[in-house]
């Protein structure tokens, strides 16, 4: 039989396809109108000799409100998420360009400028002092400070013991002194320029690339300059 032109084989074609889509709808979760539907349709069937206990009909209303406000907050928790990671990606940009201060024992040397970096001297000493290495490890000059005590600054010209200027690059460095007799190597921080960020997903946090250090977590970082 036809109705308005379309056969009954079309009609039930088109119903099957209405069918498949509806179907396709169906992600598979629970959603609040399933649940009621689940529990009145439980509540019907219940054997009338033995009812549901009230404590029971409760329990499960409390158990999928718990679920369902779980899933809430992980909702807002991503939406938080998401706020945050657009903010750090925000500070980072405004940190390219920039300098800090970060614990290391490497220091990038430019034609313009210098080696800067910081000493956590930690007992006071009178015989502080700078050893500066090349990248292979070779000593290439020596910076007696003299007594200090705490944090203390220190910058290098980029010239060797003999006044020669040396090649750009990366140096290294190590500062001790004497403390009750021993030799004591003391924790050093470079200044270092920031030439990248990167935005990290989930829980990395962001990450700076500085000029001939490479990538540094950002919470490593002691001083922007």
């Amino acid at each position: 039989m036809a109705i308005n032109g379309v056969s009954d084989n079309s009609f039930s074609f088109l119903n099957g396809s209405q069918s498949t889509s509806n179907a396709d709808k169906d992600d598979g979760k629970l959603a609040t109108e399933d649940f009621l539907a689940l529990m009145t349709t439980q509540l019907r069937n219940q054997d009338p000799l033995k009812p549901m206990e009230s404590g029971d009909f409760l329990g499960q209303i409390a158990s999928f409100s718990t679920v369902s406000g779980i899933g809430d907050l992980n909702s807002s928790f991503e939406g938080f998420a998401q706020s945050m990671q657009s903010d750090q990606a925000l500070r980072g940009s405004a940190l390219v360009g920039r300098s800090v201060l970060v614990p290391s024992s490497l220091g990038n040397l430019t034609a313009e400028g210098s080696i800067k970096g910081q000493i956590n001297v930690a007992e006071p000493v009178t015989d502080l002092k700078v050893q500066i290495y090349s990248e292979r490890g070779v000593p290439v000059r020596t910076i007696n400070m003299g007594a200090a005590s705490g944090y203390t600054n220190f910058s290098w010209d980029g010239f060797d013991a003999d006044g020669q200027a040396l090649p750009t690059g990366v140096y290294q460095y190590q500062a001790s002194g004497t403390v009750a007799g021993s030799n004591t190597v003391f924790a050093t921080a470079t200044v270092a320029k920031v030439d990248s960020v990167l935005v990290g997903n989930g829980s990395q946090g962001l990450t700076i690339n500085l000029a001939g250090i490479g990538a540094v977590p950002f919470s490593e970082v002691q001083e922007i300059i």
